[in-house]
């Protein structure tokens, strides 16, 4: 036999109402966390299952949040990576870190559950019932028509990697200038003043390729250099180091890094020892690059747990909101001193 709430307060000592309080989980009762205890310790012992779908009657909302997985491709557009990696490989550690990411945050704010929805659907499915707010991991590849349909719907929406985002929706992004800002930087701590943004930076039409070379143009200008143009092709790159003209790159992604590391190899020349190398996104095996590739990593498990907490912000009356989460630079060994080793 179903056991009822009434019999969980009686055995507790305590009124219905604040048994339904205390097992609702939300922080917003207040009640005495010993009471709390032995309301929770009852309810288990006496095997009470709350009635979830009365709940959601009363209240109009399941508690559930909705996942859209947008960004399905690396961070380098595939015309570019030159069989130097597997595309589904990168595809497969960045959407799982944003499952982690999202995973662990509803298991700490208590999110009942996630509903992952397919991409491309249309954007009247997302209105089906079973989620209160909408979480879109973007394709900064691919564009953002999805959110700007999903402006026009009644539905709270939180969009992960991107800034590029219509009225109405909140962001949640990784700051890419900030991260290149320190790639630069620490290259120029080094003392190498002859850096190369290597990358498709400002031309490549990608928002976050573009906030990169920002970041590196913005390190450098403020170090009184006047910056390069990108270089985006192994062989221009390998004449401006046997010039004189480089010792040092940012490579916008760490694929771009092992593109670097492939045309150096070929024309004779070693990183650290010729070139110092730093990357971005320090995907999975960047430590076998260039034997450790120095590189910002792009904090994806961080972005997607943040955009959740802003998602139930939003579900609880909060105002639109733009955030970064801050990136930071991992030293391994493919930067060396100005000099060293020259």
């Amino acid at each position: 036999m179903k056991v009822r709430i009434k019999e969980v307060a009686a055995a507790a000592g305590v009124s219905a109402a604040t048994v339904s309080k205390v097992l609702s989980g939300r922080a917003a009762y207040a009640v005495q966390a010993e009471t709390a205890q032995r309301v929770r310790r009852v309810a288990l012992e006496l095997g009470y299952v709350p009635d979830v779908a009365a709940r959601h009657l009363r209240t109009r909302q399941t508690g559930q949040l909705g996942v859209v997985l947008e960004a399905v491709g690396p961070s380098e557009p595939d015309r570019l990576l030159g069989g130097l990696a597997s595309p589904s490989a990168v595809r497969r550690t960045f959407d799982g870190a944003i499952m982690a990411g999202l995973s662990d945050a509803a298991r700490q704010w208590q999110v009942p559950a996630l509903v992952v929805y397919p991409g491309g659907g249309r954007p009247q499915s997302y209105l089906d019932g079973r989620v209160d707010g909408l979480l879109v991991s973007c394709d900064p590849l691919r564009g953002h028509h999805l959110l700007s349909e999903l402006a026009q719907l009644p539905l709270p929406v939180v969009a992960l990697w991107t800034e590029a985002v219509p009225p109405g929706i909140s962001t949640v992004d990784v700051d890419h200038q900030g991260g290149a800002r320190l790639a630069a930087e620490h290259l120029l701590a080094l003392g190498h003043t002859r850096i190369a943004f290597y990358g498709g930076g400002q031309a490549s039409g990608v928002e976050h390729f573009q906030r990169r070379e920002a970041g590196y143009r913005q390190a450098i200008e403020a170090a009184g250099i006047v910056p390069r143009r990108a270089i985006h092709q192994g062989d221009v790159l390998v004449e401006a180091v046997r010039r004189g003209d480089v010792s040092a790159v940012f490579a916008e992604t760490d694929l771009g890094a092992a593109a670097v590391v492939q045309a150096l190899t070929q024309a004779g020349l070693r990183v650290p020892d010729d070139v110092s190398l730093v990357g971005f996104d320090d995907i999975l095996g960047a430590e076998y690059i260039a034997g450790g590739l120095t590189t910002v990593y792009q904090p994806a498990a961080e972005m997607a747990a943040q955009g959740v907490r802003v998602l139930l912000d939003r579900l609880n009356g909060a105002a639109v909101t733009r955030s970064l989460v801050p990136a930071h630079l991992i030293l391994r060994r493919s930067t060396l001193a100005f000099g060293v080793g020259l």
